[in-house]
């Protein structure tokens, strides 16, 4: 009994066929994850502002879900509610940072976050170091006016777009 040889054009058309379907399984799950970690996250930093000013972490809380409303953006918050000692060796790593009596951080009443968003397989993202028209084209100042808090943007002597503070 001879058995059939497969056509070797189809046996390599079938193994591309499954790599393309492991990595487009795999790259939605790493979404997935991804999506769900910062969720997470920022969940917890709201809570722990919440503990210390529930009225701004309401604020934020809506501030946040607007701009996933209303922009193509995804929010990050990568700090919240800080310690005093935190906030003072921040300011001893970079003296243009606030003083201790001068966070609004150490108050419950900022945020820093960045923006994402995926185009095809890049994630692009907003951060500390992205221009100001870059932040400005996102309309997320804009939002952020609506809900009456101080850019980070804005400062004169500092580029620090990434801060949203309650005034």
């Amino acid at each position: 009994m001879g058995s059939k040889k497969q056509n070797p054009f189809l046996r390599n058309l079938m193994s591309i066929l499954l790599v393309v379907i492991i990595l487009s399984v795999a790259y939605i799950c790493f979404t997935i994850v991804y999506d769900l970690r910062i969720r997470f996250n920022n969940r917890t930093v709201l809570n722990n502002i919440e503990e210390a000013n529930q009225e701004c972490a309401a604020k934020f809380n809506q501030f946040i879900a607007e701009i996933e409303k209303e922009t193509s953006w995804k929010v990050e918050i990568i700090s919240g509610l800080r310690s005093k000692e935190a906030q003072i060796q921040l300011k001893r790593d970079n003296p243009r940072n606030a003083a201790v009596n001068k966070s609004r951080h150490v108050l419950g009443r900022a945020v820093d976050l960045i923006l994402y968003k995926r185009e095809g397989f890049r994630i692009i993202q907003l951060r500390k170091g992205s221009s100001k028209s870059s932040w400005l084209a996102s309309r997320v100042p804009e939002i952020a006016k609506r809900y009456g808090l101080l850019w980070g943007g804005t400062y004169k002597n500092y580029h620090d777009p990434v801060h949203f503070e309650v005034n």
